[in-house]
């Protein structure tokens, strides 16, 4: 095909006008040099010499900017400077077509060129130019085409290509199985086929994008790039998804130990294909035992023992399990042989009515107040009670039901009651006034005990109130309420 422009000017063409354009203003300037004054013979010069440099920059600017726009049929894939470039391009693809295809190819749309202007930003690149033109080509070629339920989902040159996509598809779910299965049927619920077909060239697949397509029902899998501070539920948070969604799009990933830079899916993998294997397989598993009650009047509801621990017992079983893509969704057994009977637990559960002097396992607090001083280190000393500041003689309760084990004066705790619960259990109150009960005797849970006083070491009338558990100081704090 002729261009229709040339595509430059030579640089001496500039010049000869340049000198064509000077050399006239000598001749001018002769003429009208006898009739005007040198100030006005010079802005007449000046004049001439811009109105000459600017179509002079005029003209190079034009020459720099021709370019064409290129149509593939009625079609505009682009502009380029050099027409050349394109019907270059244009036969590279033929050969291209015909060495892979071993045929002629014969477009059914041609390539024109149109004249214009553009800066360099505009120009296409030649792959962008190839790409373009080869997405709009609408020959035929002879390929072979997936069917699935009579749909058409994808399209190879080759039948043996799409043959290999559907073992790969097949593979992992036979790679899966272990010894003691035995695979009777591996086949796909839909119904597939594959058929000999005239395919548009650009709807031929590559092979692998066609497999990843198949896989996970779209052509692209988008990822988020995990980073500092992130987990899970603000991931799923950005994208309006749950956090379960992305957990089973994400089996690989562990969701408590994501790491900086984890790529984590944004998308459930969901296969346009359903592989379904049946296979009978051979496995033992526990079975669990029962739990018996037998109960016992001379015991309190509380109490509780184990009077025959309880195993499990073992099973073998043959079954027949239906999967589709790896998950069982049907289970049939078909032999079950006992190798273990289990043995039944029997648990020897009270039923006597708790005497009102029981333990409740629940502490109350021992007296009305103000806390003077908390559990914790003192003046450098360990304090293993809490102070509650009150007048002498007012009432101090049992935190709950026990024996009292002691009572009397003991050192700095002055007049002390020490009442064990029976639990693990012992409370302590120290700096008593008075005493309301003597050693043996069994308390209820908000029984007057003592009174509040100022005896052995201390600054004013208050409790000193301990707990202690299994002979431990606790913090009472965390007990009363």
């Amino acid at each position: 095909m002729d261009k229709p422009n040339h595509p430059g000017l030579k640089t001496h063409s500039i010049s000869i006008v340049g000198s064509k354009v000077f050399g006239g203003f000598s001749s001018i300037i002769d003429k009208i040099s006898g009739k005007y004054s040198f100030k006005k013979i010079l802005i007449g010069v000046m004049l001439i010499v811009i109105v000459g440099l600017l179509l002079t920059t005029y003209k190079i600017n034009e020459i720099k900017t021709r370019a064409f726009t290129v149509y593939f049929g009625d079609e505009e894939i682009g502009i380029v400077r050099d027409q050349e470039q394109a019907l270059s391009i244009l036969s590279d693809i033929k050969k291209e077509l015909s060495n892979t295809y071993d045929i002629d190819i014969v477009f059914k749309k041609d390539v024109r060129f149109e004249d214009t202007h553009a800066k360099d930003d505009l120009i296409v690149s030649p792959a962008e130019l190839k790409s373009n033109i080869k997405s709009r080509m609408t020959f035929l070629v002879s390929g072979y085409a997936l069917m699935v339920d009579n749909k058409e989902i994808g399209f190879a040159r080759t039948k043996e290509d799409l043959e290999n996509i559907i073992e790969t598809i097949k593979k992992p779910y036979l790679d899966g199985i272990d010894e003691n299965s035995d695979i009777e049927k591996i086949s796909f619920i839909e119904d597939v086929k594959i058929e000999k077909k005239d395919i548009p060239l650009n709807k031929l697949n590559n092979k692998e994008e066609l497999l990843q397509y198949i896989q996970t029902g779209t052509e692209e899998v988008k990822t988020h790039v995990v980073e500092v501070g992130e987990s899970l539920w603000t991931i799923a948070k950005i994208y309006d998804m749950s956090v379960e969604e992305l957990i089973e799009a994400n089996l690989d990933k562990n969701p408590e130990k994501l790491q900086i830079g984890d790529e984590i899916k944004l998308l459930v993998p969901k296969s346009l294909l359903t592989v379904e294997t049946i296979e009978e397989i051979q496995y033992t598993e526990k079975t669990d035992y029962e739990v018996k009650i037998e109960y016992d009047n001379n015991m309190y509801k509380t109490e509780k023992k184990v009077k025959v621990k309880g195993s499990e017992g073992e099973s073998q079983y043959i079954a027949k399990i239906t999967k589709h893509n790896g998950k069982v969704v049907e289970k049939e057994i078909l032999k079950e042989a006992i190798i273990k009977k289990p043995v039944d637990e029997l648990v020897v559960q009270g039923t006597k009515e708790l005497p009102k002097t029981a333990a409740t396992g629940a502490f109350l607090m021992p007296t009305r107040g103000s806390i003077s001083s908390r559990y914790g280190m003192r003046n450098g000393r360990m304090h293993r009670g809490l102070d509650i500041a009150a007048r002498t003689g007012t009432p101090i309760k049992a935190a709950d039901g026990g024996k009292v084990v002691y009572t009397g004066r003991k050192g700095a705790y002055g007049n002390l009651v020490e009442i064990d619960h029976g639990n693990g259990y012992i409370t302590r109150y120290a700096h008593c006034n008075t005493i309301k009960v003597k050693k043996g005797d069994r308390v209820y849970k908000g029984q007057v005990v003592a009174t509040v006083g100022n005896t052995g070491r201390s600054t004013g009338s208050h409790l000193h109130f301990e707990v202690l558990k299994n002979g431990r100081n606790q913090n009472p704090a965390n007990y009363v309420r």
